[in-house]
Protein backbone atom coordinates (compact mmCIF):
# COMPACT_ATOMS: atom_id res chain seq x y z
CA UNK A 1 0.00 0.00 0.00
CA UNK A 2 2.53 2.12 0.73
CA UNK A 3 2.83 5.53 -1.65
CA UNK A 4 2.74 9.46 -1.27
CA UNK A 5 0.56 11.83 -2.01
CA UNK A 6 0.95 16.37 -1.69
CA UNK A 7 -1.83 17.46 0.02
CA UNK A 8 -2.19 21.33 -0.72
CA UNK A 9 -4.98 24.18 -1.21
CA UNK A 10 -5.96 27.86 -1.87
CA UNK A 11 -2.80 28.05 -4.43
CA UNK A 12 -4.70 31.64 -5.10
CA UNK A 13 -2.86 32.44 -8.03
CA UNK A 14 -2.16 35.74 -8.98
CA UNK A 15 -3.74 36.85 -6.07
CA UNK A 16 -1.98 40.88 -5.53
CA UNK A 17 -0.18 40.55 -2.05
CA UNK A 18 -2.13 43.40 0.00
CA UNK A 19 -1.07 46.90 1.15
CA UNK A 20 2.57 46.80 -0.47
CA UNK A 21 3.34 50.18 -2.36
CA UNK A 22 6.18 51.22 -4.32
CA UNK A 23 9.06 52.80 -3.04
CA UNK A 24 12.52 53.14 -4.30
CA UNK A 25 14.64 49.74 -3.70
CA UNK A 26 10.92 47.90 -3.24
CA UNK A 27 11.54 44.10 -4.04
CA UNK A 28 8.12 44.46 -6.38
CA UNK A 29 8.98 41.77 -9.12
CA UNK A 30 9.41 39.13 -6.11
CA UNK A 31 6.12 39.97 -4.94
CA UNK A 32 3.95 40.30 -8.36
CA UNK A 33 5.54 36.85 -9.04
CA UNK A 34 4.85 35.32 -5.64
CA UNK A 35 1.97 33.10 -6.12
CA UNK A 36 3.35 31.84 -9.31
CA UNK A 37 6.58 31.10 -7.68
CA UNK A 38 5.20 29.11 -5.17
CA UNK A 39 3.13 27.20 -7.44
CA UNK A 40 6.35 26.14 -9.51
CA UNK A 41 7.57 25.00 -6.08
CA UNK A 42 4.84 22.71 -5.15
CA UNK A 43 5.66 21.29 -8.83
CA UNK A 44 9.26 20.89 -8.62
CA UNK A 45 8.48 18.83 -5.18
CA UNK A 46 5.88 17.16 -6.20
CA UNK A 47 8.31 16.07 -9.46
CA UNK A 48 11.43 15.46 -6.99
CA UNK A 49 9.72 13.51 -4.26
CA UNK A 50 8.14 11.16 -6.99
CA UNK A 51 4.37 11.03 -5.18
CA UNK A 52 2.30 9.34 -6.59
CA UNK A 53 -0.33 12.06 -6.95
CA UNK A 54 -1.65 15.55 -6.16
CA UNK A 55 -4.52 16.48 -4.20
CA UNK A 56 -5.83 20.54 -4.29
CA UNK A 57 -8.26 21.30 -1.88
CA UNK A 58 -9.78 24.30 -3.62
CA UNK A 59 -9.35 28.11 -4.37
CA UNK A 60 -6.86 27.76 -7.64
CA UNK A 61 -7.81 30.94 -7.91
CA UNK A 62 -9.30 34.41 -6.71
CA UNK A 63 -12.22 34.61 -9.10
CA UNK A 64 -12.67 36.13 -12.42
CA UNK A 65 -9.22 36.84 -14.36
CA UNK A 66 -8.18 39.90 -15.69
CA UNK A 67 -6.95 38.01 -18.84
CA UNK A 68 -6.38 33.94 -19.51
CA UNK A 69 -2.86 34.19 -18.88
CA UNK A 70 -3.43 33.16 -15.17
CA UNK A 71 -5.40 30.42 -16.18
CA UNK A 72 -2.68 29.30 -18.75
CA UNK A 73 0.14 29.30 -16.76
CA UNK A 74 -1.30 26.51 -14.31
CA UNK A 75 -2.46 24.83 -17.43
CA UNK A 76 1.40 24.65 -18.00
CA UNK A 77 2.50 23.76 -14.11
CA UNK A 78 -0.01 20.58 -14.93
CA UNK A 79 1.55 19.55 -17.81
CA UNK A 80 5.33 19.37 -16.04
CA UNK A 81 3.29 17.15 -13.87
CA UNK A 82 1.58 14.89 -16.51
CA UNK A 83 5.44 14.75 -18.05
CA UNK A 84 5.78 13.08 -14.38
CA UNK A 85 2.95 10.78 -14.70
CA UNK A 86 1.67 12.55 -12.00
CA UNK A 87 -2.04 13.04 -11.59
CA UNK A 88 -3.78 15.48 -10.05
CA UNK A 89 -7.25 15.77 -8.15
CA UNK A 90 -8.95 19.22 -7.52
CA UNK A 91 -11.92 20.23 -5.52
CA UNK A 92 -13.14 23.24 -6.72
CA UNK A 93 -13.96 25.62 -3.99
CA UNK A 94 -15.35 29.34 -3.41
CA UNK A 95 -13.16 31.41 -5.33
CA UNK A 96 -13.04 28.63 -8.23
CA UNK A 97 -16.97 28.26 -8.29
CA UNK A 98 -17.28 31.59 -9.49
CA UNK A 99 -14.67 31.53 -12.57
CA UNK A 100 -16.35 29.96 -15.24
CA UNK A 101 -12.70 29.92 -17.44
CA UNK A 102 -11.70 27.03 -15.45
CA UNK A 103 -14.23 24.83 -17.96
CA UNK A 104 -12.54 26.00 -21.12
CA UNK A 105 -9.19 25.56 -20.78
CA UNK A 106 -7.10 22.24 -21.89
CA UNK A 107 -6.38 20.98 -18.72
CA UNK A 108 -4.58 17.83 -19.52
CA UNK A 109 -5.30 13.81 -19.13
CA UNK A 110 -3.97 14.03 -15.51
CA UNK A 111 -6.07 16.42 -13.97
CA UNK A 112 -9.61 15.94 -12.67
CA UNK A 113 -12.15 18.14 -11.27
CA UNK A 114 -14.70 16.64 -8.73
CA UNK A 115 -17.97 16.76 -9.69
CA UNK A 116 -20.05 19.83 -8.27
CA UNK A 117 -23.54 18.34 -8.52
CA UNK A 118 -22.92 15.36 -6.45
CA UNK A 119 -20.16 13.66 -4.07
CA UNK A 120 -17.73 11.62 -6.23
CA UNK A 121 -15.28 8.58 -5.41
CA UNK A 122 -12.20 7.69 -7.73
CA UNK A 123 -10.08 5.18 -6.83
CA UNK A 124 -6.52 6.23 -7.74
CA UNK A 125 -4.78 4.20 -10.62
CA UNK A 126 -2.04 1.91 -9.66
CA UNK A 127 -2.67 2.41 -5.44
CA UNK A 128 -4.65 1.25 -3.42
CA UNK A 129 -5.83 4.92 -2.60
CA UNK A 130 -9.33 6.16 -2.74
CA UNK A 131 -10.70 9.63 -3.24
CA UNK A 132 -13.87 11.44 -1.92
CA UNK A 133 -14.87 14.83 -2.71
CA UNK A 134 -17.17 17.00 -3.97
CA UNK A 135 -16.65 20.47 -5.59
CA UNK A 136 -18.34 23.78 -5.28
CA UNK A 137 -21.21 24.75 -7.47
CA UNK A 138 -21.89 28.16 -6.13
CA UNK A 139 -19.60 30.71 -4.30
CA UNK A 140 -21.54 30.27 -1.68
CA UNK A 141 -22.16 26.58 0.15
CA UNK A 142 -23.85 26.99 3.38
CA UNK A 143 -24.63 23.49 3.80
CA UNK A 144 -22.54 20.68 5.11
CA UNK A 145 -21.54 18.86 2.04
CA UNK A 146 -19.49 15.93 3.78
CA UNK A 147 -22.91 14.99 5.25
CA UNK A 148 -23.28 13.07 1.96
CA UNK A 149 -20.46 11.27 1.15
CA UNK A 150 -20.08 7.60 1.13
CA UNK A 151 -18.33 5.60 3.85
CA UNK A 152 -14.21 4.78 3.29
CA UNK A 153 -14.17 1.28 1.54
CA UNK A 154 -11.80 -1.71 2.89
CA UNK A 155 -9.09 -2.78 2.10
CA UNK A 156 -7.85 0.57 0.62
CA UNK A 157 -6.59 4.47 2.01
CA UNK A 158 -9.54 6.50 2.21
CA UNK A 159 -9.00 10.20 1.32
CA UNK A 160 -12.11 12.58 1.69
CA UNK A 161 -10.85 16.12 0.14
CA UNK A 162 -13.32 19.12 1.07
CA UNK A 163 -13.12 22.95 1.11
CA UNK A 164 -14.83 23.80 4.70
CA UNK A 165 -14.98 26.33 7.27
CA UNK A 166 -15.06 23.39 9.08
CA UNK A 167 -16.13 24.13 12.84
CA UNK A 168 -15.58 28.04 11.93
CA UNK A 169 -11.78 30.21 11.91
CA UNK A 170 -11.43 33.82 12.63
CA UNK A 171 -11.40 35.73 9.25
CA UNK A 172 -12.99 33.58 7.35
CA UNK A 173 -16.43 33.01 6.18
CA UNK A 174 -18.32 30.10 6.84
CA UNK A 175 -18.43 27.88 3.65
CA UNK A 176 -19.42 24.10 3.71
CA UNK A 177 -19.48 23.97 7.75
CA UNK A 178 -18.90 20.57 9.16
CA UNK A 179 -18.01 19.00 12.30
CA UNK A 180 -15.14 16.97 13.74
CA UNK A 181 -17.52 14.35 14.49
CA UNK A 182 -19.19 14.21 10.97
CA UNK A 183 -15.93 13.74 9.41
CA UNK A 184 -14.64 10.98 11.88
CA UNK A 185 -17.69 8.82 10.78
CA UNK A 186 -16.76 8.46 7.40
CA UNK A 187 -13.91 6.36 8.24
CA UNK A 188 -11.48 8.03 6.52
CA UNK A 189 -8.16 7.52 6.82
CA UNK A 190 -7.15 11.09 5.95
CA UNK A 191 -9.19 14.25 5.68
CA UNK A 192 -7.30 17.05 3.28
CA UNK A 193 -8.83 20.32 3.98
CA UNK A 194 -8.66 24.08 2.45
CA UNK A 195 -10.50 27.20 2.70
CA UNK A 196 -8.36 28.02 6.29
CA UNK A 197 -5.46 29.03 4.98
CA UNK A 198 -3.60 29.05 8.49
CA UNK A 199 -2.25 25.19 8.31
CA UNK A 200 -3.88 22.84 11.54
CA UNK A 201 -3.92 19.30 12.04
CA UNK A 202 -7.66 19.12 13.48
CA UNK A 203 -7.21 15.43 14.31
CA UNK A 204 -4.67 12.46 14.19
CA UNK A 205 -7.13 9.48 14.20
CA UNK A 206 -7.90 9.77 11.56
CA UNK A 207 -5.67 12.84 10.25
CA UNK A 208 -7.84 15.90 9.46
CA UNK A 209 -5.60 18.54 7.98
CA UNK A 210 -5.65 21.75 6.84
CA UNK A 211 -2.46 22.26 4.62
CA UNK A 212 -3.13 26.64 4.68
CA UNK A 213 -2.32 28.33 1.94
CA UNK A 214 0.86 28.30 -0.13
CA UNK A 215 1.79 32.10 -0.03
CA UNK A 216 1.27 34.28 2.37
CA UNK A 217 -1.14 37.48 1.21
CA UNK A 218 -1.16 39.96 3.83
CA UNK A 219 0.56 40.18 7.02
CA UNK A 220 -2.71 38.28 8.54
CA UNK A 221 -0.80 35.53 6.80
CA UNK A 222 2.60 35.09 8.48
CA UNK A 223 5.17 32.65 8.77
CA UNK A 224 6.07 29.64 6.72
CA UNK A 225 3.22 28.56 4.17
CA UNK A 226 3.37 25.62 2.19
CA UNK A 227 1.49 22.07 1.62
CA UNK A 228 1.72 18.77 3.07
CA UNK A 229 3.68 15.45 1.73
CA UNK A 230 1.88 12.72 3.14
CA UNK A 231 3.94 9.37 2.94
CA UNK A 232 1.41 6.06 3.41
CA UNK A 233 3.34 2.97 4.77
CA UNK A 234 2.58 -0.73 4.03
CA UNK A 235 0.10 -0.79 7.42
CA UNK A 236 -1.63 2.71 6.33
CA UNK A 237 0.34 4.38 8.98
CA UNK A 238 0.86 8.22 8.35
CA UNK A 239 3.70 10.93 8.31
CA UNK A 240 2.97 14.41 7.65
CA UNK A 241 5.98 16.65 6.74
CA UNK A 242 5.25 20.21 5.87
CA UNK A 243 6.84 21.76 3.16
CA UNK A 244 6.88 25.41 2.81
CA UNK A 245 6.35 27.04 -0.85
CA UNK A 246 6.20 30.54 0.15
CA UNK A 247 8.42 32.90 -1.97
CA UNK A 248 7.31 36.15 0.03
CA UNK A 249 7.44 35.89 3.91
CA UNK A 250 5.42 37.85 6.08
CA UNK A 251 6.30 39.10 9.76
CA UNK A 252 5.75 41.23 12.02
CA UNK A 253 8.30 43.00 14.11
CA UNK A 254 7.74 44.01 17.22
CA UNK A 255 9.93 46.52 18.81
CA UNK A 256 9.55 48.84 22.61
CA UNK A 257 10.61 52.26 22.98
CA UNK A 258 10.59 53.74 26.40
CA UNK A 259 11.53 56.64 28.74
CA UNK A 260 15.44 55.59 27.88
CA UNK A 261 15.05 54.96 24.19
CA UNK A 262 17.06 57.08 21.70
CA UNK A 263 15.90 57.07 18.46
CA UNK A 264 19.78 55.58 18.14
CA UNK A 265 18.75 52.73 20.04
CA UNK A 266 15.38 51.91 18.02
CA UNK A 267 17.20 51.79 15.25
CA UNK A 268 19.86 49.35 16.12
CA UNK A 269 17.03 47.37 17.77
CA UNK A 270 15.38 47.36 14.60
CA UNK A 271 18.62 46.56 12.89
CA UNK A 272 19.14 44.04 14.96
CA UNK A 273 15.21 42.68 14.44
CA UNK A 274 15.76 43.04 10.70
CA UNK A 275 19.02 40.76 10.90
CA UNK A 276 18.05 38.33 13.02
CA UNK A 277 14.24 37.69 10.79
CA UNK A 278 16.08 37.67 7.16
CA UNK A 279 18.88 35.05 8.53
CA UNK A 280 15.60 32.98 9.68
CA UNK A 281 13.90 32.61 6.14
CA UNK A 282 16.11 30.71 3.31
CA UNK A 283 17.03 33.30 1.27
CA UNK A 284 12.88 33.93 0.77
CA UNK A 285 12.10 37.80 0.28
CA UNK A 286 10.59 39.29 3.61
CA UNK A 287 7.38 41.52 4.21
CA UNK A 288 8.13 43.42 7.05
CA UNK A 289 5.35 45.31 9.22
CA UNK A 290 6.65 46.93 12.39
CA UNK A 291 4.79 47.59 15.73
CA UNK A 292 6.61 50.07 17.83
CA UNK A 293 5.20 49.59 21.19
CA UNK A 294 5.96 52.26 24.25
CA UNK A 295 5.64 55.78 25.26
CA UNK A 296 8.26 58.47 26.12
CA UNK A 297 10.23 61.03 23.70
CA UNK A 298 11.37 58.91 21.16
CA UNK A 299 8.07 57.08 20.28
CA UNK A 300 6.56 60.63 20.53
CA UNK A 301 9.04 61.47 18.11
CA UNK A 302 8.09 58.58 15.34
CA UNK A 303 4.35 59.42 16.12
CA UNK A 304 4.50 62.63 14.82
CA UNK A 305 7.24 61.64 11.80
CA UNK A 306 5.49 58.54 10.99
CA UNK A 307 6.60 58.70 6.95
CA UNK A 308 9.72 59.74 8.06
CA UNK A 309 10.66 56.56 9.88
CA UNK A 310 9.42 54.51 7.53
CA UNK A 311 11.50 55.62 5.23
CA UNK A 312 14.75 55.11 7.82
CA UNK A 313 13.46 51.49 8.61
CA UNK A 314 13.63 50.97 4.80
CA UNK A 315 16.85 51.89 4.40
CA UNK A 316 17.84 49.96 7.46
CA UNK A 317 16.39 47.40 5.50
CA UNK A 318 18.46 47.83 2.65
CA UNK A 319 21.39 46.08 4.12
CA UNK A 320 19.88 42.89 4.90
CA UNK A 321 20.90 39.75 3.67
CA UNK A 322 17.56 39.14 1.86
CA UNK A 323 15.02 41.35 -0.29
CA UNK A 324 12.89 43.43 2.18
CA UNK A 325 9.99 45.31 2.38
CA UNK A 326 9.05 47.17 4.65
CA UNK A 327 5.21 47.15 4.46
CA UNK A 328 3.98 49.33 7.43
CA UNK A 329 4.59 50.89 10.55
CA UNK A 330 2.16 50.96 13.18
CA UNK A 331 2.46 52.60 16.44
CA UNK A 332 1.18 50.56 19.64
CA UNK A 333 0.79 52.80 22.90
CA UNK A 334 1.19 51.65 26.34
CA UNK A 335 -1.05 52.59 28.98
CA UNK A 336 1.65 51.99 31.79
CA UNK A 337 3.36 55.40 30.30
CA UNK A 338 4.33 57.92 32.58
CA UNK A 339 2.72 61.33 32.67
CA UNK A 340 2.95 63.51 29.64
CA UNK A 341 5.18 66.51 30.37
CA UNK A 342 3.06 69.05 31.62
CA UNK A 343 1.58 71.79 28.72
CA UNK A 344 0.13 74.24 31.03
CA UNK A 345 -2.87 75.91 30.81
CA UNK A 346 -4.37 76.25 26.99
CA UNK A 347 -6.00 74.86 24.62
CA UNK A 348 -3.73 72.01 24.08
CA UNK A 349 -4.16 71.01 28.04
CA UNK A 350 -7.63 71.10 27.49
CA UNK A 351 -7.52 68.95 24.46
CA UNK A 352 -4.98 66.51 25.94
CA UNK A 353 -7.44 65.98 29.16
CA UNK A 354 -10.19 65.58 26.86
CA UNK A 355 -8.45 62.77 25.21
CA UNK A 356 -7.16 61.00 28.36
CA UNK A 357 -10.75 60.99 29.73
CA UNK A 358 -11.73 59.01 26.45
CA UNK A 359 -9.12 57.00 26.77
CA UNK A 360 -9.90 55.98 30.37
CA UNK A 361 -13.80 55.53 29.81
CA UNK A 362 -15.42 53.19 28.10
CA UNK A 363 -18.43 54.92 28.51
CA UNK A 364 -17.19 57.64 26.48
CA UNK A 365 -15.53 55.95 24.49
CA UNK A 366 -18.58 53.54 23.02
CA UNK A 367 -20.34 57.18 22.74
CA UNK A 368 -17.48 58.24 20.34
CA UNK A 369 -17.86 54.70 18.66
CA UNK A 370 -21.45 55.53 17.92
CA UNK A 371 -20.28 58.57 16.62
CA UNK A 372 -19.02 57.04 13.44
CA UNK A 373 -22.15 54.97 13.24
CA UNK A 374 -23.49 56.57 9.93
CA UNK A 375 -19.98 56.59 8.58
CA UNK A 376 -19.33 52.58 9.32
CA UNK A 377 -23.01 52.19 6.90
CA UNK A 378 -21.81 54.17 4.17
CA UNK A 379 -18.55 52.31 4.34
CA UNK A 380 -20.20 48.83 3.94
CA UNK A 381 -22.21 50.07 1.37
CA UNK A 382 -18.71 50.65 -0.96
CA UNK A 383 -16.17 48.41 0.56
CA UNK A 384 -15.47 44.88 2.53
CA UNK A 385 -14.39 46.32 5.91
CA UNK A 386 -11.06 44.09 6.01
CA UNK A 387 -7.44 45.03 6.38
CA UNK A 388 -7.39 47.35 3.52
CA UNK A 389 -10.33 49.22 5.14
CA UNK A 390 -10.37 49.57 8.87
CA UNK A 391 -13.95 49.60 11.11
CA UNK A 392 -14.02 52.95 12.29
CA UNK A 393 -16.01 52.09 15.23
CA UNK A 394 -13.55 48.84 16.46
CA UNK A 395 -12.71 50.39 20.25
CA UNK A 396 -9.01 49.20 19.51
CA UNK A 397 -8.70 51.61 16.26
CA UNK A 398 -10.02 54.33 18.42
CA UNK A 399 -7.79 53.97 21.15
CA UNK A 400 -4.73 54.10 18.92
CA UNK A 401 -6.13 56.91 17.49
CA UNK A 402 -7.05 58.71 20.49
CA UNK A 403 -3.60 58.17 21.85
CA UNK A 404 -1.87 59.63 18.29
CA UNK A 405 -2.96 62.99 19.18
CA UNK A 406 -0.83 63.56 22.76
CA UNK A 407 2.18 63.25 20.51
CA UNK A 408 0.86 66.06 18.06
CA UNK A 409 0.55 68.41 20.63
CA UNK A 410 3.91 68.04 22.22
CA UNK A 411 5.10 68.22 19.17
CA UNK A 412 5.78 71.88 19.71
CA UNK A 413 7.99 71.27 22.94
CA UNK A 414 9.77 68.62 21.37
CA UNK A 415 11.76 70.56 18.95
Amino acid sequence: MSFRFIHAADIHLDSPLLSLEEYPGAPLEEIRLATRRALAGLVDLAITSAVSFVVIAGDLFDGEWRDCNTGLYFVSEMKRLRAAGIPVYISLGNHDAANRMTQVLPWGENVHFFDHRKPERIEVAGHEATLFSQSFRSRHITEDLSGSFPKGSAGTFNIGVLHTSATGSAGHELYAPCSLEGLVSHQYQYWALGHVHKRAELARDPWIVFSGNIQGRSVRECGPRGCYLVEVNDRGGVTLDFEPLDVVRWEVLRLSASDGTTEDDLEEIAQRAITRTATGVGGRTLALRFELAGHGRTWNRVAVNMAGWRNRLRALAGDASVPVHVEKLELIPQQTAPSAPAMGAGPAAELSALVNQYMEDPALLEELSQTFGELKTKLEGAVRLGEECVDPQDPELLRKALCSVEPLLLKGDEK
